[in-house]
């Protein structure tokens, strides 16, 4: 059985970005968003350029909320530009190795304070019926910037500084009917660690959150759950997240 090895960072906002020097080598990076506080080409520049010093064969970029600069239609609704943006969509990748995987991306969130890559609350952004929907087999990694809202007691990992949960309960949707081996995702820095989802022939055992580690393994019939955010609390940052994930 194959496995790829992928490091997982998001919300790096600027001056997050951990040390690249104490980063491992790995398959794949991919930063789940939020490169920048808000925009600006020399912030992108300089995330680009500590991405670009990870030593990895692949690695994935996706925007998130703070990026506007990013996002045509919040330029058209913000400075008066027109264009049409960049849609979420599924790729697939093969390494030197042979080793193929497939991810769906999506820089979208639910509506926030006006921010970028947003869609109204309540609207399916991954049904079957969206633009760009999240495929209902055959995905290895969903990468999205935002959480999704998982409908168990002890789901941490979209929870805000007041507590309260801010994912979205179509994302799970999706996930529960896809079923990918992982989930990254940032967005809600106080929501940092991960979980895991044991699928088995029902509805799904949410295993206990963790923040200690990082180290992750993915595999068919779990889905492992990495809110990989680096700007944490506190002025205290966070570390990126190694995922070991098993191809079939």
């Amino acid at each position: 059985m194959m496995s790829i090895r992928l490091l997982i960072l998001s919300d790096t906002h600027d001056d997050a970005f951990p040390d690249t020097a104490s980063m491992p080598k790995v398959d794949v990076v991919l930063h789940c968003g939020d490169l920048t506080m808000i925009g600006g080409l020399s912030n992108y520049k300089k995330a680009i350029a500590h991405i670009q010093e990870i030593d990895a064969e692949i690695k994935l970029v996706i925007a998130g909320n703070h990026d506007v600069s990013l996002d045509p239609k919040w330029w058209a609704a913000n400075i008066d530009e027109d264009d049409d943006p960049d849609e979420p969509g599924t790729h697939s990748f093969t390494l030197t190795d042979s080793c193929q995987f497939t991810v769906y991306a999506s820089p979208y969130t639910p509506e926030f304070n006006g921010y970028a890559w947003s869609y109204a609350l309540g609207e399916d952004r991954f049904s079957q019926d969206a633009e760009s929907p999240m495929p209902r087999e055959g995905l290895d990694i969903d990468m999205t910037h935002g959480p999704p809202s998982v409908p168990w007691v002890d789901y941490q990992l979209d929870t805000s500084a007041s507590g309260s949960h801010c994912g979205c309960p179509m994302l799970f949707e999706a996930i529960r009917r896809t079923m990918p081996k992982l989930h990254c995702f940032g967005h809600l820095h106080e929501g940092y660690g991960v979980q895991t989802i044991e699928w088995g022939g029902g509805e799904g055992v949410l295993g206990k959150p963790s923040s200690t580690t990082e180290f992750v393994e993915a595999e068919d019939g779990k889905t492992a759950l990495v809110n990989a955010a680096i700007m944490g609390g506190q002025g205290k940052n966070n570390g990126p997240w190694v995922v070991d994930m098993r191809l079939t």
